[in-house]
C-alpha cells in the first residue's frame, strides 16, 4: 500500500518539492512541439513544474527558452517582439537574446550598458528531437547528456509528436503507460478489429507479469495464454522517470512504434506526450492525420465530468465498450475521472497492478537518493544510454519460453 507520505513525495512537484526538484535537475523533458516557433514568429507560454516559461526561435533559428516574466516588470514575453535574434518586451522595450543576455534598455537613462549587464535573466539550453523541443529546468551545475532514444535524430517523415494537456497529475499518465491488464477490458471494442496476434489479449484479460530491472528503468513482460497453448507477450519499457515505450502489435520495421511521455504542468496537471516514430519506414500518415485532429496540442478533453467528458451512450448501446470513439481518448478520461491526485492509500491493488508497483517503487527510491545526495542509477552514464531501449511484443509457444529473447 502506498502511504500518504509517499504519495505526496511522488505526486508533488512544485515550489521546491523534493520530486520536482529531481526531475528538473537529472532529466531532460518535452517542452513544446517544433513547429509551433517559427523564426521571428509568435513566442510560445510553457507551463511546467507550476512556473511560466516562453519559448520563440530567433532570426537565426536558436531556441531561446526563458521565464515568461520580463525581468524589469514582469509583463509576459510571450507579448513580446520577436525579431533580431531576440526577444523585445512591449512595455518599454527592454531586449532580451536566447541566451538570456539583456542586450538594450532604451529606459535607463544613467550608464544603460552598466546596468544591463547586472540583470539576470533565467534561460534553459534546448536541444529538438522528434518534432518536440527538449528542455533541461535544473539550476545547478551542467546540463546532462540530452536523450539519445532512436527517435531523437530520425526525419520528420519517420518521427511525429502530437500531446494533450490533461487534469491530473503527471504520476496518474506515467501509472497509465505502463499498466498492461487494462487492454483487454478498456481497449476491447477497439481490438475486435485488431490484428491476429492480439488474440490472446483479446480472450485473456487476465495478465501475468515478469520484470526484469535495468539501470534505465523496468521491462515489464505482461504474458497471456491462447486457446492453442502459446503465450503473447507484450514488454513494456518503463524508462525513468516518465517514459513509456509501448510494444508494437507485431514484429518487424513495418510497425510503427509509440512513445508515451507524462511531464508535469504542475501538481495538478499534466502534458501527455505522444511519439509514434519509424526507424525504417515514414510513419502512417493516416494515424498522424487522425491523432492531429482527434486531440490537438491545445484542445484538451471535451466536455467535463459534468457531460461525462463526451461520453456517448448511444455508442455503447449499439456495442462500443466505452462510448468513445477513439482508443487514446480512452486512456484519458480514466486518468482525468481520477481527479487531480490520486489518494493511492485508498486503492485495492491485485497481482495485475505489478509493474505500477514497481514504477512507484522505483520512483520513491530514485527521489529518495537524489535528496540524500546520491545518484540514482538511471541519472548515470549506463541509465542515460538509451540508444538500443525498444519495446516489443510477439506470440510464443508457449508461456515456459523465456520472452527476453524477443527480438527488439
Amino acid at each position: 500500500m502506498t502511504t500518504a507520505d509517499e504519495n505526496e513525495l511522488l505526486t508533488r512537484v512544485e515550489n521546491g518539492a523534493p520530486m520536482g526538484r529531481m526531475l528538473r535537475q537529472l532529466y531532460w523533458m518535452p517542452a513544446v512541439l517544433s513547429s509551433r516557433l517559427e523564426a521571428d514568429g509568435a513566442p510560445v507560454r510553457v507551463r511546467l513544474f507550476g512556473e511560466n516559461f516562453v519559448a520563440f526561435r530567433a532570426t537565426d533559428g536558436r531556441i531561446g527558452f526563458l521565464d515568461e516574466a520580463c525581468p524589469h516588470r514582469g509583463v509576459s514575453l510571450a507579448l513580446g517582439r520577436n525579431e533580431d535574434c531576440a526577444i523585445r518586451c512591449i512595455f518599454h522595450g527592454w531586449k532580451i537574446s536566447v541566451t538570456g543576455d539583456v542586450l538594450e534598455v532604451p529606459n535607463e537613462a544613467s550608464n544603460p550598458d552598466c546596468f544591463r549587464d547586472t540583470v539576470k535573466v533565467r534561460h534553459f539550453p534546448t536541444v529538438e528531437g522528434a518534432g518536440i523541443v527538449w528542455v533541461w529546468l535544473g539550476e545547478e551545475g551542467e546540463a546532462p547528456p540530452p536523450p539519445n532514444f532512436e527517435w531523437m535524430n530520425l526525419p520528420a517523415t519517420q518521427a511525429y509528436a502530437c500531446g494533450i494537456e490533461l487534469n491530473a497529475n503527471w504520476l496518474q499518465g506515467v501509472e497509465a503507460t505502463i499498466d498492461s491488464s487494462h487492454i483487454a477490458l478498456l481497449h476491447q471494442s477497439w481490438l475486435e478489429s485488431s490484428p491476429t496476434d492480439m488474440a490472446a489479449t483479446r480472450v485473456n484479460s487476465a495478465v501475468r507479469y515478469q520484470f526484469e530491472n535495468t539501470d534505465y528503468g523496468i521491462r515489464a513482460a505482461a504474458l497471456r495464454e491462447a486457446p492453442d497453448g502459446s503465450c503473447v507477450a507484450r514488454v513494456t519499457e518503463f524508462v525513468m522517470p516518465y517514459y513509456g515505450l509501448i510494444p508494437p502489435i507485431g514484429i518487424g520495421a513495418a510497425q510503427d512504434r509509440t512513445v508515451i511521455i507524462a511531464v508535469p504542468i504542475d501538481d495538478t496537471h499534466l502534458i501527455q506526450w505522444y511519439i509514434y516514430y519509424n526507424t525504417e519506414r515514414p510513419v502512417d500518415s493516416m494515424k498522424r492525420t487522425q491523432r492531429a485532429n482527434t486531440w490537438p496540442m491545445a484542445g484538451g478533453m471535451p466536455g467535463g465530468p459534468e457531460q461525462n467528458w463526451g461520453q456517448n451512450r448511444t455508442l455503447m448501446q449499439h456495442g462500443n465498450h466505452t462510448g468513445f470513439h477513439e482508443i487514446v481518448i480512452e486512456d484519458f478520461v480514466t486518468q482525468v475521472s481520477m481527479g487531480p491526485i490520486v489518494d493511492r492509500t485508498k486503492e485495492y491493488l491485485c497481482s495485475a497492478d505489478q509493474a505500477i508497483i514497481r514504477v512507484r517503487r522505483q520512483l520513491l527510491d530514485a527521489v529518495r537518493r537524489y535528496t540524500g545526495g546520491v545518484l540514482p542509477a538511471s541519472a548515470t552514464p549506463q541509465g542515460r544510454d538509451h540508444a538500443a531501449i525498444r519495446a516489443t511484443g510477439g506470440r510464443m509457444e508457449s508461456a515456459e519460453q523465456d520472452w527476453r529473447a524477443l527480438p527488439r
